[in-house]
């Protein structure tokens, strides 16, 4: 790197003396020219757009906050519960029994494989959707016998997976220890 700064500053005279070839400049400047102008931002259109975002968003707050709208966003789901004392009652033991095995479960997977573990959890998440669809049926047909016994045939349904899945959890631990 030093030999070529020498060679630059002993050479300076001659780098001086050298000046673009005819009509540079002129090209230059006609390139210039043929560039398209800077675009310029319509602020008309940005001040349109700012309003209009704003009318929106006063109208959803105005709307959200309204107490006569209120209901519409505070609409709670229906559950067993909310329909009998006696579905409740049942509803109540089917929580706490699967509850329970839940808690069995997810401590015998602690002592489990990785690969035992993604497929409990897989089991249990396809358990739950089954139980979500029948409980949005149930809002949007809360009179309905028919989905009502569905709902606790689900909660026996999963109780007995549960327990199946507790069954082999329990012989794998065995078969881990041993």
């Amino acid at each position: 790197m030093e030999s070529l700064e020498k060679y630059i500053r002993k050479n300076h005279d001659s780098f001086d003396s050298k000046e673009p070839m005819d009509g540079h400049f002129d090209r230059f400047q006609q390139k210039m020219e043929a560039r398209k102008p800077a675009r310029k931002i319509n602020l008309f259109m940005v001040a349109a757009a700012a309003a209009i975002a704003g009318i929106i968003l006063t109208g959803t707050l105005g709307l959200l906050f309204n107490s006569s709208y209120s209901d519409i966003f505070s609409k709670k789901e229906l559950t067993l519960s909310s329909i009998s004392p006696e579905l409740k009652e049942a509803e109540n033991y089917y929580i706490s029994q699967i509850n329970e095995r839940y808690s069995q479960i997810n401590t015998l997977k602690k002592n489990s494989s990785p690969e035992v573990k993604s497929e409990v959890n897989k089991a249990i998440i396809d358990m739950s959707v089954g139980y979500y669809l029948l409980k949005k049926d149930l809002n949007n047909n809360p009179k309905q016998e028919r989905i009502v016994s569905a709902m606790i045939q689900q909660y026996q349904t999963r109780i007995d997976m549960l327990d199946q899945i507790l069954k082999t959890l329990q012989k794998v631990t065995q078969n881990n220890n041993q």
